[in-house]
């Protein structure tokens, strides 16, 4: 049997043991051999079919305000600037979608004295929110990035203060997936002219 380099034992261990703590799922994955440096403006791009595939998103005006000054926040704070369609480097577009799921609750590791039908576990069901950022490059028509969150609604979409907070959570989460050289550049200020 082949050993893994203890490196990649500990780093593995870190993720899983990170993806338990974490209430918010988050991953991101990008083109390889994108040269990110060049891209320094981004604008909206066109709407999809099916930008936000649940009734009550599509209802709610906080939500959908939310998300897009959020974007556009963490894109300006890591220096792109918005420009016309014609002009940008990057569009962007984003998808959110409702999912029911089920959560298993088992009771035998929870109460370890529990006998017969008391150890039965429990199932739940939850909406799912799950919020997706494509980057697409103007010139190629290629997505070069996506970053997604995803978490439990719990009925927060009726509370505007509740979904504030998500949206601008899980929008800093997923762009700070961002590959390091656009965030590195939103940190360098050109220098003084001086006549």
């Amino acid at each position: 049997m082949r050993r893994l380099p203890r490196v990649l034992l500990i780093g593995g261990l870190a993720a899983v043991t990170a993806g338990c703590l974490t209430l918010m799922p988050v991953g991101s994955h990008f083109q390889r051999g994108t040269d990110f440096t060049r891209y320094q403006t981004y604008a909206w791009g066109p709407a999809d079919a099916l930008p936000l595939s649940d009734q009550r998103l599509r209802d709610n005006p906080y939500f959908v305000d939310d998300v897009h000054g959020a974007i556009d926040r963490e894109f300006q704070d890591r220096g792109l600037r918005r420009a016309t369609s014609e002009r940008a480097d990057l569009f962007v577009h984003y998808h959110a979608a409702v999912t029911g799921r089920l959560e298993v609750e088992s009771r035998t590791g929870r109460y370890r004295d529990c006998v017969g039908e008391e150890c039965r576990g429990t199932v739940s069901d939850y909406d799912a929110g799950t919020l997706v950022i494509d980057v697409v490059d103007t010139r190629t028509q290629q997505l070069v990035w996506r970053g997604w969150a995803e978490h439990r609604l719990e009925d927060m979409l009726d509370e505007p203060p509740a979904v504030h907070r998500r949206v601008q959570d899980a929008v800093h989460r997923i762009m700070r997936t961002l590959p390091v050289t656009v965030q590195a550049r939103a940190r360098v200020v050109a220098p003084e002219v001086t006549p």
